[in-house]
């Protein structure tokens, strides 16, 4: 039987490790900011679009983009552009996509995206849409965008300046 004076050690060294817990969990939920996402617009007739945005991982550990949800489409995969021998070829990136501790990842037309295949509604431009991002460590992410014309879509969108992200971006949930 413990005596009352191990009972006060033990019970502010568990209620240490309980918040301790809750510290980090709160910490995991800020691992990553995202600028705004950016939606091709389509219109009737054109099967296929992609989303655009800047990922900053906050965090201390590297994680991996795996894949990506939306209702938009009947499906979602993470690409990447590159030329081979004077040919640009898209290619699904397998495994996912890494993401560093400190570090960013941007997903831009010509290069890395989301592609959305068998669109299941035109993207209107101004529409606003949701998609999941599904990360190997913090999980599923929401995130609300807009359908863009693809003239609008800057190739360095606004929030993608490390130094202003705090400003146009979005905390995961």
């Amino acid at each position: 039987m413990m005596t009352n004076g191990l009972y006060k050690p033990m019970a502010v060294a568990l209620a240490m490790i309980v918040l301790s817990t809750v510290n980090l969990t709160a910490a995991d939920s800020d691992r990553f900011t995202f600028s705004d996402v950016q939606f091709r617009a389509s219109t009737a007739g054109i099967p296929n679009s992609a989303a655009y945005l800047k990922i900053i991982n906050n965090g201390v550990s590297d994680d991996r983009l795996m894949s990506a949800k939306a209702a938009i489409a009947q499906r979602v995969e993470i690409h990447s552009m590159e030329m081979d021998n004077g040919v640009m070829r898209m290619r699904v990136i397998n495994g996912g996509l890494f993401i560093a501790a400190g570090e960013s990842v941007t997903l831009a037309p010509g290069g890395l995206h989301i592609m959305l295949m068998g669109l299941t509604t035109d993207l209107a431009p101004d529409t606003k849409h949701e998609i999941i991002l599904v990360f190997e460590k913090a999980g599923d992410v929401k995130l609300n965008g807009t359908a863009k014309r693809p003239a609008d879509i800057m190739m360095n969108m606004p929030g993608h300046d490390a130094s202003h992200h705090q400003d146009h971006s979005k905390k995961s949930q």
